[in-house]
């Protein structure tokens, strides 16, 4: 059957007219609302890399807000080991000479004799010495002990060969024996200790603020991928940034007033808090930088 004028075609986007084929009313009230036309290649060509492009550029942020948060959580991990693992500075000369090891932290300090053999020059345990020190060091061996104690033997028997104290304990066990044996010498040794006390409570105090600060904000990266956060990028770029000032200075507030050093040397966790403040000032400096696409590949935005 052949068509007629007025006919509609199946689809109903079609009329036939005196003209021929013309668009329906149907068709016309498609394309005001926004209905793309078939022959339209070209615009729907661009919309179609418009949406590639951008699928690109919110993969890619992805990809790099969960680096970012990695990052973060590394920094975290080596800052607390900084914080609170007792080896910033090893033990003293005499003290390795005995075969004692350990070392002192911020806040900490451990005795490690289990290396100890031998006698001294007086024919005593090296392994008695290195325990006795410790046990005075740590507050296992009290001093009003020391007094009534026979021997040194007496006093270590049941101390383990590796102790862990306060530095501030360290410090009142070393007043207190002074009161007891009047050495006019010790004094600059207790104020020594004092002083590495001071400087290790007021870097963990800002080393506490910068991992809280990059804590928060490693959260705000997390939750921000699955959800808006109003203003998230200003947190995780002033918080990252905070992070990295409070570690930078709880580290160079150590280095200020702590007593110099008398023949001991930087240790493992002196190095890994070096690393985790390089870490977080690197993640700030991305984070003010953050170049928005190299091609059609966006790495920071």
């Amino acid at each position: 059957m052949n068509p007629q004028l007025g006919d509609v075609s199946e689809d109903g986007f079609w009329v036939l007219t005196t003209e021929g084929w013309q668009p329906s009313e149907k068709q016309l009230m498609a394309l005001n609302q926004g209905a793309i036309p078939h022959n339209a290649s070209l615009p729907q060509q661009t919309v179609i890399t418009n949406y590639s492009v951008e699928g690109k550029r919110m993969q890619s942020s992805e990809v790099m807000k969960y680096i970012f948060s990695g990052a973060i959580a590394l920094a975290l991990i080596l800052l607390l080991i900084g914080m609170y693992h007792d080896s910033w500075t090893g033990v003293d000369e005499d003290g390795s000479d005995r075969g004692q090891k350990g070392g002192i932290g911020l806040t900490g300090v451990t005795y490690d004799c289990s290396d100890s053999t031998g006698t001294d020059s007086d024919g005593d345990s090296n392994k008695e010495i290195c325990k006795f020190g410790g046990g005075i060091g740590t507050g296992e061996i009290p001093v009003s002990q020391i007094l009534i104690a026979e021997s040194v033997e007496e006093l270590v028997e049941d101390l383990p060969d590796e102790m862990s104290g306060d530095l501030d304990t360290l410090c009142a066990s070393m007043s207190e024996l002074n009161d007891i044996i009047k050495d006019p010498e010790a004094s600059e040794d207790i104020g020594k200790c004092e002083d590495r006390s001071t400087a290790g409570t007021t870097a963990i105090v800002f080393f506490w603020f910068s991992f809280i600060g990059a804590l928060v904000t490693g959260i705000i990266v997390i939750i921000s991928l699955y959800q808006t956060i109003p203003y998230s990028d200003e947190v995780e770029k002033y918080g990252i940034l905070g992070s990295a000032i409070f570690a930078l200075l709880g580290f160079i507030s150590w280095l200020i007033l702590k007593p110099e050093s008398d023949g001991t040397s930087f240790g493992p966790a002196f190095y890994i808090t070096i690393f985790s403040i390089v870490l977080l000032t690197a993640l700030a400096v991305i984070q003010f930088i953050r170049p928005k696409a190299i091609g059609n590949l966006v790495l920071f935005e």
